[in-house]
C-alpha cells in the first residue's frame, strides 16, 4: 500500500469535500525516521530484515547456570557458588566474557542516579574459567573475565566462582528486605551480559533508575533457608516432596487444573508451624529449574499465605489441546485486595495468551512484599500491598504483562524502557477495562489523559528515543517510559482500529520470542503488519516533543450549505476528526486526512450541504490534542 502521506488529499473524507488548503505558512514536517548504522549493518548481514523480523542469519546468545545459594536471615547475608556456561552462538570467536555485578550499585563509590543504602556490594572470590584460575577485572557493576583460549563459534566455556553480599534493608531498587522476615532477591548473582547480533557486547553500568538487558539462559538453582520459610521463585520446584507437606502437595495437584482459588498454605498451617516439612539441622534446600528465561529471582518469608489456581493459555505445544499454567499468589494479609489476586492473575494470563501469544512457562507467580509498587522477573512478579481491589488488579495486570515484554520479547530496558513499559501500560488499560467491564469508547484511556496533563504543563521536554539513563529531567523517566508510549499506542488504536493494532503487536511479539528486538525492529514490524509506512508517526512521537492541536476556525453558513475551516495549530500531524450538527438534530462526521498536514498545510476547509449549528473536533477523544478549548464551535 502506498504511504499515507502520498494518498490523494480527499481520500479519507466522509461525505464532504476539501475546498482549499492554506499553505502560505508552511508547517515543519517530521524528519525521516533514522535507522542506526548498526541496525542497517545487521540487515545487510541477514541477522535482521528491513521488515522488522529476525533474518536468516539471526542468532541470540545463550547461557546456563547452576547456583547453590544460602540466605541467612539473621545476618541478611547471601552466600553463593555458581557454575555458569556461556554458549557462543555468534559467528566470531570470543577472547573475553563480560558480566554484571549489579549489587555493586550499593557501594559507596558507585555511580548511580537513585539514592540507595550503602553496603559493601558483592564480593566475588576465585574466578575459574575452563578449570584455570583467572584474574577478573571489576569496574563498578561490571566484570571482565579474560579467556585462557579463544572461544570459537558454536563453542562453550564454563566459569566458576563464589560470591556473597548483604541484602540491603527496605525498598532497595527492585529488591531488598523487610527486617529479617521478608526477603526478595533480584539481580543477586553475577550474570552474563547480552551479546546481540546488532551491537555485540552490551554491558552498560547499572545506575539504578533504568532496568535491565539480559540474555536467555537455563537455570538450576538450590536455595537453602530455615525450615518453615516459604520460597517463591522463577522456575519449577524440583523437590516438592522434600520441602512441602503432603497437604500442600495435594492442594497443588488440585490447583493445577482448577479455575477457582485453592489454599496451599493457610492460616492454620502457619499457626501450627506446618508451612513446610521439617528440615535437617533446621534448614531446607529448595531446588528449582527454569528453561529459557532471562533471569532468576526468588522471595522468601515465614508468614506468607499461599494460594493457587490455574489459567488456560491456549495451545502452547501445538498438539491441538488447550494447555494450562499454575497461578500462585503469596501474601501476608488476606485483605480485600489480596484475596482475589489469583483471579486477577488468571485473567491477565488468559487474555494476554489470547491477545498476544500463549504464555510459555509452567507458572505465573505474584509475591507480596518489599515494594510499594511492583517489579517483574521471569514467572515471578513482586507487588506492593494495595488498598483496593482495582489497584491490585491493575498492578498485577501490569506486572504480569511484563511476562511478554520484556521476558518473552527481550528488549533492552536499560536504553529504551518504553519498548516494554509502554506496551505493558497499553495492555494494562485493556485488561482493566475488560476485567471491570468498562466501555473503552466512552472516554479516553488514562494514559491519554495523563499525557494531556504533562504536555499542557510543558513537561514533555525530551524525546522518547533518548537513552533512559541519559535523560535530563528526573520526571521524564516515568513519562517517557510508561505514559507517553502507551498514550501514543492508544491514539494509534483509536485511529486505525484496536483490532489492527493488537494484531500488529501480536505479529511483533510472535516474531521476537526469546530474542532481542531494537526500536528499529519495532517500528518496521508495525509498519509491515499495519500495511502502511508510518515512519512519520514514529518520528513525530518518538524523536520530537511536538504536540497535536487542532482548532475550529471560521464557520460560514450560506444558502448552499456551510464551510468549516479546521486549523492545525500544533506541529504533530494527525487526522482531524470532525463532527457537525445540523438544525434538525442530525449529525455528520468528516475527516481531514493526515496527508493534508504532511503536505505542509496549516488549515483545511470542509463543506457541508446545509447549515451547521455546532462543530466539534475529536468528539470521542481519539487524539492527543493538547488544547480542547478551541475544539468546539456553536452557532449564536
Amino acid at each position: 500500500m502506498a504511504p499515507l502521506a502520498r494518498r490523494p488529499a480527499a481520500f479519507a473524507l466522509l461525505a464532504c469535500a476539501l475546498l482549499s488548503l492554506e499553505t502560505a505558512a508552511q508547517r515543519p514536517l517530521p524528519h525521516p525516521l533514522e535507522r542506526s548504522r548498526d541496525w542497517q549493518a545487521a540487515v545487510a548481514a541477514g541477522t535482521r530484515t528491513a521488515a522488522g523480523k529476525p533474518g536468516p542469519q539471526h542468532w541470540t546468545d545463550f547461557a546456563s547456570y547452576q547456583i547453590d545459594v544460602e540466605l541467612v536471615p539473621g545476618s541478611a547475608e547471601v552466600i553463593g557458588r555458581q557454575r555458569a556456561t556461556y554458549h557462543n552462538r555468534s559467528p566470531e570467536p570470543l577472547r573475553e566474557l563480560l558480566l554484571h555485578l549489579r549489587q555493586n550499585l550499593y557501594t559507596a563509590t558507585a555511580v548511580r542516579n537513585v539514592p540507595v543504602q550503602i553496603t559493601a556490594g558483592i564480593a566475588v572470590d576465585r574466578v575459574v574459567v575452563a578449570g584455570q584460575p583467572v584474574e577478573a577485572s571489576i569496574d563498578g557493576t561490571r566484570m571482565l573475565v579474560p579467556l585462557p583460549a579463544a572461544l570459537p563459534p558454536d563453542g562453550k566455556v564454563e566459569l566458576a566462582l563464589e560470591f556473597s553480599f548483604v541484602v540491603p534493608e527496605g525498598e532497595a531498587p527492585r529488591m531488598g528486605r523487610e527486617g529479617r522476615e521478608l526477603f526478595f532477591l533480584g539481580y543477586w548473582y553475577p550474570q552474563f551480559a547480552v551479546r546481540d547480533c546488532v551491537r555485540g557486547w552490551v554491558v552498560e553500568p547499572y545506575l539504578g533508575e533504568s532496568e535491565f538487558y539480559m540474555p536467555y539462559a537455563d537455570y538450576e538453582v538450590a536455595v537453602t533457608l530455615p525450615q518453615a520459610w516459604l520460597v517463591a521463585a522463577t522456575g519449577t520446584l524440583q523437590n516438592a516432596g522434600d520441602v512441602l507437606t503432603d497437604a500442600s502437595r495435594e492442594a497443588l495437584a488440585k490447583a493445577a487444573t482448577a479455575s477457582e482459588t485453592v489454599s496451599i498454605v493457610g492460616k492454620r498451617a502457619l499457626e501450627r508451624g506446618e508451612a513446610t516439612r521439617a528440615g535437617t539441622d533446621g534448614k531446607l534446600v529448595w531446588r528449582f529449574q527454569a528453561k529459557n528465561v532471562r533471569d532468576f529471582a526468588f522471595g522468601a518469608c515465614p508468614t506468607w499465605r499461599w494460594d493457587a489456581s490455574s489459567a488456560l493459555v491456549g495451545d502452547r505445544d501445538g498438539d491441538g489441546a488447550p494447555d494450562r499454567c499454575l497461578v500462585h499468589t503469596f501474601y501476608r494479609r488476606p485483605n480485600a485486595a489480596w484475596r482475589p489476586s489469583c483471579k486477577f492473575a488468571q485473567h491477565t494470563i488468559e487474555h494476554l495468551s489470547q491477545w498476544l501469544t500463549p504464555y510459555p512457562w509452567p507458572h505465573a507467580t505474584v509475591v507480596e512484599g518489599i515494594l510499594g509498587g511492583g517489579m517483574e522477573y521471569p514467572m515471578l512478579t513482586l507487588c506492593g500491598d494495595q488498598r483496593v481491589a482495582f489497584g491490585q488488579q491493575s498492578l498485577i495486570a501490569h506486572e504480569l504483562a511484563h511476562m511478554w515484554f520484556p521476558m518473552l520479547v527481550g528488549n533492552d530496558e536499560t536504553a529504551f524502557g518504553w519498548q516494554d513499559e509502554g506496551l505493558v501500560d497499553f495492555y494494562t488499560e485493556l485488561l482493566e477495562s475488560d476485567y471491570w467491564q468498562r466501555d473503552r469508547t466512552k472516554k479516553a484511556p488514562s494514559s491519554m489523559q495523563q499525557y494531556g496533563f504533562y504536555a499542557a504543563a510543558g513537561l514533555d521536554r525530551e524525546p522518547m528515543l533518548r537513552h533512559a539513563d541519559h535523560l535530563q529531567f528526573r520526571e521524564s523517566y516515568g513519562f517517557l517510559s510508561y505514559t507517553k508510549p502507551a498514550a501514543v499506542l492508544q491514539q494509534l488504536a483509536r485511529w486505525l482500529g484496536e483490532d489492527k493494532v493488537q494484531a500488529a503487536l501480536r505479529d511483533y511479539a510472535t516474531a521476537w520470542r526469546f530474542a532481542h528486538p531494537t526500536p528499529e525492529d519495532f517500528f518496521a514490524s508495525m509498519n509491515q503488519s499495519l500495511g502502511q509506512d508510518l515512519d512519520w508517526y514514529w518520528s513525530t512521537w518518538w524523536t520530537t516533543t511536538w504536540t497535536l492541536d487542532h482548532a475550529v476556525g471560521e464557520v460560514q453558513n450560506g444558502e448552499n450549505g456551510a464551510t468549516v475551516v479546521i486549523r492545525d495549530e500544533g506541529r504533530a500531524p494527525h487526522p482531524a476528526f470532525v463532527r457537525v450538527r445540523f438544525a434538525d438534530g442530525t449529525t455528520q462526521d468528516a475527516e481531514v486526512p493526515v496527508g493534508t498536514w504532511l503536505g505542509g498545510a496549516t488549515s483545511a476547509t470542509l463543506t457541508f450541504g446545509k447549515a451547521v449549528v455546532e462543530v466539534t473536533i475529536d468528539p470521542e477523544q481519539r487524539t492527543l490534542d493538547v488544547d480542547r478549548g478551541d475544539n468546539r464551535w456553536v452557532a449564536k
